[in-house]
C-alpha cells in the first residue's frame, strides 16, 4: 500500500427492503471495488435497524480513492445513506484491539 494511504471507516446502509440475493451482491460488490481501491481490515456487520441494514468497512485506502468510492456507492438505489470518515491512529488501535487483529 502507498505510504499516502490512511484508514478510514465506510458506514452503509442498505434499505431493509432488499432480497437476502440483493443484500449480497450489495455487499460482494461494495467489497470487491473497495479491495481494488485499497485494503480492507475488517467488516462489521451491525444488523437491521428501524431504518436499514448496517455495515462498516474498515479500510487502509488512498485519499485520493475516497471520492470514487462515494460515487460508486450512490449509483446503487439499494444503497439509502453512506459515510466514509478519516479515522485516526489512536481509533485504529482500539479497534485492532477490539477486533483482535494483529
Amino acid at each position: 500500500m502507498d505510504f499516502k494511504s490512511a484508514c478510514y471507516e465506510t458506514l452503509i446502509v442498505i434499505s431493509p427492503t432488499v432480497s437476502a440475493e440483493e443484500k449480497k451482491k450489495i455487499l460482494y460488490n461494495v467489497e470487491t471495488f473497495l479491495k481494488r481501491e485499497g485494503e480492507i481490515l475488517y467488516i462489521v456487520n451491525w444488523g437491521q435497524k428501524k431504518y436499514g441494514l448496517f455495515y462498516i468497512f474498515y479500510c487502509k485506502i488512498l485519499k485520493t480513492s475516497v471520492k470514487k468510492i462515494a460515487k460508486k456507492i450512490t449509483q446503487n438505489e439499494n444503497i439509502i445513506r453512506f459515510l466514509i470518515i478519516k479515522i485516526t491512529k489512536k481509533s485504529k488501535y482500539y479497534l485492532d484491539e477490539r477486533f483482535n487483529i494483529i
